[in-house]
């Protein structure tokens, strides 16, 4: 070791301990992130949502629409990894959200609504250009509750305060 700093001096060890320090956190975070993505593959396969789908009949929320599949993790602007638990919707700007399914407006504000279903599922819908409904309000499945923004949707889902993948109620 002491001929390597000798030979190296001391920048380059410290940069080499850096390096070490990074990859060491890089590795971490990877774990995490097949943490994240295994909990919520269980939560898919739960077979409790096969209940909430037979009490509920689930539509997609907008007619036509392609979906991106469920996103467990996004990098950011900035490089780093999230948490981003939604299917976006591709929409016309302007176009109507339907309801998923029947259920209670929890909240209604700044381009999103959430809609409790019952059965501790709760559907947000998010980066409305309009709401058509307010919180309280009883909608039905397929009721227009608002209109698509200029990026499409997205649709996050709640199980028992738990993010799923909101396709699966529709399957």
């Amino acid at each position: 070791m002491r001929r390597l700093i000798e030979k190296w001096g001391e920048t380059a060890l410290a940069a080499l301990c850096v390096l070490a320090i990074i990859f060491a956190a890089l590795y971490t975070r990877q774990d995490d992130l097949k943490r994240l993505a295994a909990r919520d593959a269980a939560a898919s396969r739960d077979e409790s949502l096969t209940e909430a789908r037979e009490q509920a009949s689930f539509q997609w929320p907008v007619a036509g629409a392609q979906a991106e599949g469920f996103i467990g993790a996004a990098r950011t602007d900035s490089g780093l990894w999230r948490f981003s638990p939604y299917v976006r919707f591709s929409a016309v700007p302007g176009q109507s959200v339907l309801a998923m399914a029947a259920g209670t407006v929890l909240r209604a504000e700044d381009g999103c609504l959430w809609i409790d279903h019952g059965n501790g599922i709760e559907i947000g819908y998010r980066q409305l250009q309009s709401l058509r409904a307010a919180a309280g309000q009883a909608v039905t499945a397929g009721q227009a509750v608002g209109t698509a923004g200029s990026g499409g949707i997205q649709v996050c889902a709640l199980r028992d305060g738990k993010y799923i993948d909101p396709l699966k109620l529709t399957e």
